[in-house]
């Protein structure tokens, strides 16, 4: 397996030299950081409905849909990107694409304990700590491979984070900040800063555990070229506006079981709720059952 670790990358970069190494059917694990701060859509994202475009455009923040699940993040410099690029014939992927996230995230789950923080996982994709998030991940195929990524979170700026999404109303914002704040855990939250040199390298001491001897390379011309002529597709208006899943109240979700959703209350009247474990908690109300309503 071939590790490349170019350290810190250009925005686009950060995204794009994994979905490379997929199209050229090339398997590999890319452990990197993003020098500047950008918003990445997952596949099935609706742009429309999902982002303030405004905001973005008014704060110099890019856009990029990627082609994995998962839902908008914010990405910057204080996240330590892992991505595993794996051929569909490498006999360890299964036909359920989740079922090898518990494996695939081990190396994180590691570097956290050495830390001492202790973190486990949460099917089907999340890292938590107590209960807090503290590391996103997700799949999807690409080209004739299989991708997982996920990250390491140094650092969050939920004020920021809660400004990129398009909300309804302003109670919908204040909350979804404070979900935010109390339902994802930083490595500064925990233990303070930390190199993030040390984090990546004890990230390849954990891959090389998995994985066995690492063939350390170099981004190359091949893969340069190819991540450059992806950007302008990832990044294009057509891809961007590509119709994603919508739903017809707002909801978006923190966390596995942690959702701040909009709900009815009455002939047009809607709240504000944090669903933790399919039940609903308002602001300013008792906990109320919302078990009826779809949570995604």
């Amino acid at each position: 397996m071939d590790l490349y670790m170019p350290g810190t990358v250009s925005w686009w970069e950060s995204q794009c030299y994994y979905h490379a190494l997929a199209y050229l059917g090339r398997e590999g694990i890319i452990i990197c950081r993003p020098a500047e701060r950008y918003v990445c859509l997952g596949l099935h994202d609706d742009l429309e409905q999902e982002i303030d475009r405004n905001f973005c455009h008014e704060h110099g923040l890019p856009l990029l849909r990627r082609e994995t699940g998962g839902g908008v993040v914010l990405l910057d410099s204080n996240q330590i990107f892992y991505q595993v690029v794996l051929s569909r014939e490498n006999p360890i992927v299964p036909a359920r694409r989740t079922d090898l996230f518990g494996r695939m995230l081990m190396p994180a789950l590691r570097v956290y304990n050495s830390l001492g923080i202790e973190a486990r996982l949460v099917p089907p994709a999340d890292i938590k700590a107590g209960s807090r998030k503290c590391s996103g991940n997700a799949a999807g195929d690409i080209g004739q491979c299989v991708v997982y990524i996920g990250n390491l979170l140094l650092d969050f700026d939920h004020e920021i984070m809660s400004s990129v999404l398009k909300v309804p109303t302003p109670s919908f914002r204040a909350m979804l900040k404070k979900a935010l704040r109390d339902h994802i855990l930083t490595i500064a939250d925990s233990i303070g800063t930390v190199k993030s040199q040390y984090l990546e390298s004890s990230l390849a001491r954990e891959f090389s555990a998995l994985f066995g001897d690492l063939n350390r390379r170099e981004i190359d011309a091949e893969l340069k070229d190819t991540a450059l002529s992806l950007r302008d597709r990832l990044t294009s208006e057509e891809w961007l506006c590509m119709p994603g899943h919508r739903s017809g109240l707002r909801s978006v979700k923190i966390a596995e079981g942690i959702h701040v959703k909009e709900i009815e209350t009455g002939k047009m009247q809607t709240a504000t709720v944090l669903v933790r474990e399919r039940v609903g908690e308002a602001a300013d109300t008792n906990p109320v059952e919302v078990t009826e309503y779809a949570v995604r």
